[in-house]
C-alpha cells in the first residue's frame, strides 16, 4: 500500500454524517443531532433524552499551535472518542504528527480512556502499534476550556475498512477480500495483540477500522480501549459485532481479544451480511459460505476463535497465530498446487546417521572401536598372545596394549619378569 502524502489526507470539509451522531454520555448513546423534515440536523447541543450536551465541530482549525509546538493542518477523520488532526511537530525536524483530542472533555468516562490511552501507549513499543509521542494540553479559546491531545506516530495508508469497502464487484456488492490475504492482516493483528498481552493489557475494540496497512505493513491505531488485564473500574469500550457476548457480563480478556480477531476475519473474508444484527454472535451455515466450503480449516478456525466459551477458544495468541499460520499455508498449497511444509515447532530434524554398522568390519589394524594400534615397544623376539576370544590383533613382542577387548576391558601383555601367570600369558586390567 503506498505512503499517501499526509496533506492528501486532509479533510475539506470537516463533518460527522448525522447517522453517526449519538450522545457521547456511556450510559446514554441516543442519536443526536439529526434532522427533522426539511430542517437540518444541529452539530452542537443537547441530548434530548439524557441533556447531555454534545458538540460535532472540530475544536482546532489550520494553523493553531498546540503547546507552542504542533501546528494543525487539519482534520483526518472523526473517531469514537473526537476528531483527529494532522500536524507538524516544529521541535522535531518537521515530522508529521496526529492530535487525537476528545469528542466531549465533560464526560468523565472519555476523559478516563483518553488519559489510560496515553498511560499505556507510552510503554509500548512494537512494530504493528502506533507509537505516542507526548500527551499535551491546550486551550480551548471558544469555550476557555483546558483540552488534552494525544501526539502519535503518523501512519499513512488505508484502513482494512477501506481496502475492504473498495472492492466492489460489477453489481455493485462488495467483494470479499481473497481469504489469504485476510489470514495475512489477522497474523499480524495478532502479532500486536501477543505483545500487548504480555505486557497485562488488553486491546478489547480489534475491527476493520482500527488498524491500516502502511506500505507493506498492518499497524493498529486506535488504542483508546485498551485497558490493563486487572483494571474492573474503567468504562469498557466496543463495538457490536465484533465485541465477544461474555464482555457485558465478565469484562474483556485474552480470549474475548481473540474472539475480535475472528469477526474480523469473517468480515473481510466473505460478504457477511447481518453480522451485527442476526449473526452477532454466530457464523452463517457453512454450506452457504463458498470460503468456507472450499476451504473447511479457515472455517474451524473461525468456529473455534467465536466459540461462545471463552474457554473454548485459542489459550493465547501466539496459539491462534500458528493455527492460522497453517491455514494460510493450506490456502496457498490449495491455490498454487505445491506444497508449502513448514519445521514442527514439536518435532526436532531427523537424525542423520553416518553409518549403518555399528562395528565396522575389521580391516588390517583397526580395532572394534575405529582407533588403530600404536606399534609395538618392547623387546623384540619373544611370543605374542592373541586376545581372548579372537577380539582383536596379536600382540607383538609381548608388548603394547590392544584395545577392543570384551567386557570393557584392555588387556595388556606384562613387561619381562612381571605378572602372576605363565610368561608370555595376557593379564586383564579393568579399563
Amino acid at each position: 500500500m503506498p505512503r499517501p502524502d499526509p496533506r492528501e489526507m486532509v479533510m475539506d470539509h470537516p463533518e460527522v454524517p448525522e447517522r453517526k451522531r449519538f450522545c457521547s454520555r456511556s450510559d446514554c448513546g441516543a442519536p443526536v443531532g439529526r434532522s427533522r423534515g426539511e430542517r437540518p440536523g444541529r452539530t452542537e447541543g443537547f441530548c434530548t433524552k439524557c441533556g447531555h450536551p454534545y458538540s460535532f465541530v472540530p475544536k482546532l482549525t489550520a494553523g493553531d499551535v498546540v503547546h507552542g509546538q504542533y501546528e494543525v493542518v487539519g482534520c483526518l477523520a472523526h473517531g469514537g472518542l473526537g476528531w483527529i488532526y494532522l500536524a507538524v511537530d516544529k521541535a522535531v525536524s518537521d515530522r508529521w504528527v496526529v492530535l487525537k483530542g476528545l469528542l466531549d472533555t465533560g464526560d468523565q468516562d472519555a476523559m478516563a480512556a483518553a488519559i489510560s490511552e496515553r498511560r499505556f501507549l507510552a510503554e509500548i513499543e512494537h512494530a504493528n502499534i502506533v507509537r505516542i509521542y507526548n500527551f499535551v494540553e491546550h486551550l480551548d479559546q471558544r469555550t476557555g476550556s483546558l483540552d488534552g491531545y494525544i501526539v502519535m506516530e503518523y501512519v499513512g495508508g488505508k484502513s482494512l475498512k477501506e481496502i475492504a469497502n473498495a472492492r466492489r464487484s460489477p453489481q455493485g456488492r462488495r467483494d470479499p477480500l481473497p481469504v489469504e490475504q485476510a489470514c495475512a492482516y489477522g497474523i499480524e493483528a495478532l502479532e500486536a495483540l501477543g505483545h500487548l498481552h504480555s505486557r497485562k493489557l488488553l486491546y478489547c475494540d480489534f475491527k476493520v477500522d482500527n488498524a491500516i496497512q502502511t506500505e507493506d505493513q498492518l499497524k493498529l491505531i486506535d488504542m483508546g480501549a485498551v485497558r490493563r488485564m486487572d483494571d474492573d473500574e474503567s468504562a469498557i469500550y466496543g463495538t457490536v459485532g465484533y465485541q465477544a457476548p461474555e464482555v457485558a457480563d465478565v469484562g474483556p480478556s485474552v480470549a474475548s481479544d481473540l474472539y475480535t480477531v475472528g469477526r474480523t476475519l469473517a468480515v473481510l473474508s466473505f460478504d457477511f451480511q447481518g453480522y451485527t444484527t442476526v449473526y452477532a454472535d454466530s457464523l452463517p451455515d457453512p454450506d452457504s459460505i463458498e470460503v468456507f466450503r472450499q476451504y473447511e480449516s479457515f472455517y474451524r478456525l473461525l468456529v473455534r476463535a467465536t466459540d461462545p466459551d471463552p474457554a473454548r477458544r485459542f489459550a493465547s495468541a501466539q496459539e491462534m497465530a500458528e493455527q492460522l499460520t497453517g491455514v494460510l499455508r493450506e490456502v496457498v498449497s490449495l491455490q498454487t498446487g505445491r506444497a508449502r511444509p513448514a519445521v514442527s515447532t514439536l518435532f526436532g530434524p531427523e537424525v542423520r546417521v553416518t553409518d549403518t554398522e555399528l562395528f565396522p568390519r575389521l580391516d588390517g589394524e583397526v580395532s572394534r572401536l575405529g582407533a588403530r594400534v600404536p606399534p609395538a615397544r618392547g623387546r623384540r623376539g619373544g611370543s605374542g598372545a592373541a586376545l581372548p576370544g579372537g577380539a582383536g590383533p596379536a600382540l607383538p613382542g609381548g608388548s603394547g596394549p590392544a584395545v577392543g577387548a570384551p567386557g570393557g576391558t584392555v588387556a595388556h601383555a606384562p613387561p619381562a619378569g612381571a605378572g602372576t601367570g605363565a610368561a608370555g600369558t595376557p593379564v586383564a586390567v579393568s579399563g
